[in-house]
């Protein structure tokens, strides 16, 4: 082997080393902004509120109710069936909007690599899942134990 040889095979060694550098340098930028964005969606909160403004809904990243408020008229305004049915309906719109923000969080990711959300994040909903068409509102006779256990316990309020 020549000594032009030698000299082209380190050149070339030092630009794979250079590339190699630059996707550690890029690969760990991602992965802190993965990380970021891990800890801003497990922060993360949505509310809604009715609009007569009787109910206002909290829910967490997962979409679990968090809180719900009342407003002191709510119990004169409504039925204990409406109401329940109110507090389902405000719930639904406060879980559609906190997957409206998760989709906005994960969008660079997702646009970038063409790959879904629980390829990033373990334990959460694909966005076919998060994005897909769902009913505009909660229908009375939705999950009935659901409904029977809401009508229920509003019944002795």
């Amino acid at each position: 082997m020549s000594a032009a040889d030698v000299g082209s095979m380190r050149g070339q060694v030092e630009v794979l080393r250079a590339q190699i550098d630059s996707m550690q340098v890029d690969l760990l930028e991602r992965t802190r902004s993965l990380a970021d964005m891990q800890e801003k969606i497990a922060r993360a909160t949505a509310s809604a509120r009715s609009s007569d403004g009787s109910v206002e809904v909290v829910v967490d990243a997962s979409g679990a109710t968090v809180g719900v408020t009342l407003s002191g008229s709510a119990y004169g305004k409504h039925s204990p069936v409406a109401l329940g049915n109110l507090i389902l309906a405000t719930a639904t719109s406060a879980a559609e909007d906190m997957r409206r923000q998760i989709a906005e969080m994960s969008r660079p990711f997702t646009e970038a690599a063409r790959i879904d959300l629980p390829d990033l994040v373990p334990g959460v909903l694909g966005l076919r899942e998060i994005l897909a068409p769902r009913p505009a509102s909660v229908p009375v006779g939705g999950d009935e134990h659901w409904d029977r256990t809401v009508l229920r316990s509003s019944g002795n309020v």
